[in-house]
């Protein structure tokens, strides 16, 4: 299965996903849904703010698809969290990857939080 048919299939299809994207822990997109086109600076600022701080967040908060989320909370190390309005999105690294899913209004934030994390945790187990 290519990461394409891995976003299309088995993120958007759980329903508890709006849009997603893989990236490289260096930035490059692997895959995103359609309409979605996280940059490469965007992926790699989440990543930094992942693993060393998110502090900058707090005062600019998070380009993902060249709009801007409010940052919520951040679990150091593995996944930051944020919103716009009604929308949120998660951001959860795994080994060698970054995940990255957004909900639309109308969807809970705790389930798509929860399918990107157990799809990270999956990911880990399996040396991704």
């Amino acid at each position: 299965m290519s990461w394409q048919n891995f976003v299309d299939e088995s993120l958007l299809g759980t329903s508890q996903v709006a849009r997603a994207s893989i990236h490289g822990l260096d930035g490059k997109r692997y895959a995103s849904s359609a309409g979605f086109v996280v940059l490469p600076s965007e992926a790699q600022a989440i990543l930094n703010g992942i693993t060393k701080d998110p502090s900058p967040f707090y005062s600019k908060g998070i380009a993902i698809n060249r709009t801007k989320y409010v940052f919520v909370r951040s679990d150091p190390g593995h996944a930051i969290y944020c919103h716009n309005g009604n929308e949120g999105a998660v951001a959860v690294k795994t080994n060698k990857c970054l995940l990255i899913g957004g909900y639309s209004e109308g969807m809970q934030a705790g389930c798509c939080s929860s399918v990107m994390e157990k799809l990270a945790d999956f990911f880990i187990a399996n040396g991704y």
